[in-house]
This record gives C-alpha cells, sequence and structure tokens, in this order.
C-alpha cells in the first residue's frame, strides 16, 4: 500500500474504545477512578471479528468490522454510558470507534485504499486499561478485568 511505518507488534495490538487524555505525567487520581469503574463493569465474554481494513485519523492503517462488530458495539457503547456517570467523564477526550490500529505511518493512508479481507477473529475474554506513552511506541499495562458476567448488560454505578 505503499506505507513506510512499522507495523504494530502482535503484543501490541489491542482494540481501542475510549481515550482519556494526554497528560504530563500519569495522573494517580484518573488511574483509581478508571481502575474503579473497571471493577464494576460485568459482561460475558463475546465474539469479535475484524475484517474491513482502512484509514484512520490520517496516519494510521486500521482493521475494523464491516458489519459494525455488534456485540463488541454493544459492550463499547455500555461503557461509555457507565463512564458518563462517573467522576471519570470530564477526562474523557474522545470515545473511539472501535478499531485494531496495525500501523502507524507519517505519509497520510489514502481512504481509497480501504478493503475487505480476511476476518481476524477472537473471544472478548477481558478488558484492559493501559498507559500508552506517547511517540514512545510502549504500552503500560494498569487495569485487567475478566468478562465473566451472566448477561450482556453492565453493572449499574
Amino acid at each position: 500500500m505503499g506505507l513506510r511505518g512499522i507495523l504494530f507488534q502482535a503484543e501490541r495490538l489491542h482494540i481501542s474504545l475510549v481515550g482519556l487524555g494526554d497528560h504530563d505525567g500519569l495522573p494517580g487520581g484518573l488511574v483509581e477512578i478508571a481502575c474503579r469503574i473497571g471493577t464494576m463493569i460485568e459482561a460475558k465474554p463475546f465474539d469479535v471479528s475484524f475484517d474491513w481494513l482502512s484509514a484512520f485519523g490520517g496516519g494510521a492503517l486500521v482493521l475494523r468490522g464491516s458489519d459494525g462488530a455488534p456485540s463488541l458495539q454493544a459492550f463499547w457503547r455500555n461503557l461509555a454510558a457507565v463512564i458518563a456517570d462517573s467522576p471519570l467523564k470530564p477526562f474523557v477526550t474522545n470515545s473511539i470507534e472501535p478499531h485494531v490500529t496495525l500501523l502507524r505511518d507519517e505519509v497520510r493512508v489514502p481512504r481509497v485504499r480501504e478493503r475487505i479481507v480476511e476476518p481476524i477473529g477472537w473471544t472478548v475474554r477481558d478488558f484492559v486499561l493501559i498507559h500508552s506513552l506517547i511517540r514512545q511506541g510502549l504500552y503500560k499495562e494498569l487495569g485487567r478485568w475478566q468478562l465473566n458476567g451472566h448477561d450482556d448488560s453492565l453493572a449499574a454505578m
């Protein structure tokens, strides 16, 4: 596709759902609130599949689900609703359309190169709070929660 960026290593791949902003350092209070919310989420594992290769934000090549990934969309909407009703709400800079970033490149990724690819799917069994060290290519896991709920809803606050 003419891109010069380096593909992300497998251990860095994740589905992005919510951004909590760029900060100088890591605000401890923010992490504490996010971790508290993480413990409140109750959902059962669900299947997800991505089959649409596209540009995102100009310089990223990402995978999305051509069918909208309905189970993931439901989890994402419910997570956003819990966050909107919490002290974390002012820190949310964006609620990101669920996607998996494969590569970042300084060259803008043209939209005309979007295409269907062989589906890549798995069962989502947990979700993670990640601290992305901007421009360092590093991710630090700050919290991990298993999906083991008895129904498709999230626990109320």
